[in-house]
């Protein structure tokens, strides 16, 4: 039971078995030496525990790993399959909320000269701290470990047991994009496999034709077109406020397929292709695509403002739904991960404008006059790739998930050099489709991996 001694508030959530806590010794610089070492400003950071089946003093502590957004009670509720995990095994369920998202602040503020703060080091410390905590005040020192996260902390699950292994017995490192890259072409490559993988080259080639057609409009300067068809909130006065359309634009179906039937109610790959082929007007079918986007997403217009948009990225006032600029940070300073158009062989490749030049304007205008492209060979090297070589780590990943083409696959397997690594690739599924709970429409693809991570599960705890 958890009492005030420890200085935790206990706060009431919407999730009956999830209790949501603040740990109050969360150190902002975990690397500081300890006479400088300062607490969190406000309520510390955020997590919740789900006790519904932990067995409790000595059995297992199952710890999702939070990342580039606010966490919720959700995360430990039967929507996740390691709710069937901690049923299987009587474990204690946690969620650790990420710094510099969510309500989990170390700072007042998110000012670039805060978010020196913000770092994967910095986060695996704190769960390194934060683990400690929760098993010394449960008094279960011994109970072991599994750590879980998804797409960046995935990363994070990977990277937590190469650096921490006295903390967790075992990780799953779920659509782990490990490679830090700056320029990342290729998930506009996947983009175009997984169109072809469920609809055939006719729906890649609409998305194509359509795309030269907004490139011819642009190429003649008809900037008016553009903004009558696709509701455009404000006029394009530069290429700038026109990279922004694109990008949202291409951001759209790049949703789409990286989440991939993970969403009830929610246009998959089969919809949006159904949309582009109706007609032999591809650039029609397009509009009308983007309108049904909008419409799903609660829009009335399309933006096309740079200034909007380095507004909201610029902003360093603590904001628990502004995820973009600390995320865009992350990507300025460590891991790139610049969805660029430059590809030849993707349906999108004549928008040229989308290029790294686009990523690297972003970073210069949110961060104070940045110029600096990501450290991505210090990451590589810090934490070794797909060469990571920690031990007791399952990465499972889709075949059209984007985020893929970063991540440890069958191809890549090989590379991993500790036999206890083992790579999950699944045929037809998107991102971290393996962390939810199953469903009938799963694929056996999906079924089999679940069974893979469930034994591998039951290895580390035995």
């Amino acid at each position: 039971n958890f009492n005030s001694k420890s200085g935790l508030l206990k706060t009431t959530t919407t999730c009956p078995e999830v209790d949501q806590y603040w740990y109050k010794d969360a150190v902002v610089d975990n690397f500081a030496p300890v006479e400088h070492q300062q607490k969190w400003a406000g309520e510390g950071q955020r997590y919740w525990i789900n006790r519904q089946f932990w067995g409790g003093v000595g059995f297992p502590v199952l710890v999702f790993i939070g990342g580039e957004g606010a966490e919720s009670c959700n995360r430990l509720t039967s929507r996740m399959y390691a709710y069937n995990l901690a049923q299987e095994h009587r474990a204690m369920l946690v969620d650790v909320e990420h710094r510099f998202y969510g309500e989990s602040y170390p700072t007042a503020d998110m000012s670039t000269s805060n978010l020196k703060y913000l770092s994967a080091d910095q986060a695996l410390a704190d769960l390194a701290r934060i683990i400690g905590h929760i098993k010394s005040d449960f008094k279960t020192k011994d109970s072991k470990v599994i750590t879980i996260g998804g797409s960046y902390p995935g990363n994070l699950a990977g990277w937590f047991r190469l650096k921490y292994p006295s903390v967790t017995h075992g990780s799953i490192a779920s659509s782990a994009p490990v490679i830090a890259q700056t320029n990342f072409p290729e998930y506009m490559d996947v983009v175009g496999q997984a169109l072809i993988h469920f609809s055939g080259q006719k729906c890649f080639d609409a998305f194509e034709s359509a795309a030269e057609k907004v490139a011819s409009y642009i190429n003649a300067g008809d900037y008016t077109r553009l903004e009558t068809d696709f509701k455009t909130c404000s006029k394009i006065s530069s290429t700038n406020d026109l990279k922004v359309l694109l990008g949202d634009l291409m951001g759209n179906v790049q949703g789409t397929i990286q989440y991939n039937n993970e969403h009830n109610g929610v246009m998959n790959a089969t919809d949006i292709c159904a949309t582009m082929t109706a007609s032999t007007d591809y650039y029609a079918n397009f509009v009308s695509l983007q309108a049904l986007y909008r419409t799903a997403n609660g829009q009335e217009c399309e933006d096309a403002s740079w200034a909007d948009t380095v507004a909201y990225l610029s902003n360093p006032t603590k904001d628990s739904t502004n995820a973009g600029r600390p995320w865009t940070y992350q990507t300025c300073n460590e891991f790139g991960y610049y969805q660029t158009a430059d590809s030849q062989t993707q349906p999108f490749r004549s928008w040229k404008w989308l290029d790294l030049k686009f990523s690297r304007d972003i970073c210069y205008a949110a961060f104070n006059g940045w110029t600096s492209d990501p450290q991505v060979e210090w990451i590589n090297q810090n934490y070794g790739d797909i060469h990571i070589a920690g031990t007791n780590i399952a990465f499972p990943s889709g075949t059209i998930d984007p985020w893929h083409a970063l991540g440890v696959q069958n191809s890549t397997a090989a590379l991993l050099p500790q036999p206890t690594e083992q790579s999950v690739f699944i045929e037809g599924t998107a991102h971290c489709a393996d962390l939810y709970a199953p469903a009938n429409s799963d694929p056996e693809s999906l079924k089999y991996a679940r069974e893979v991570i469930r034994s591998l599960v039951s290895k580390w705890l035995a």
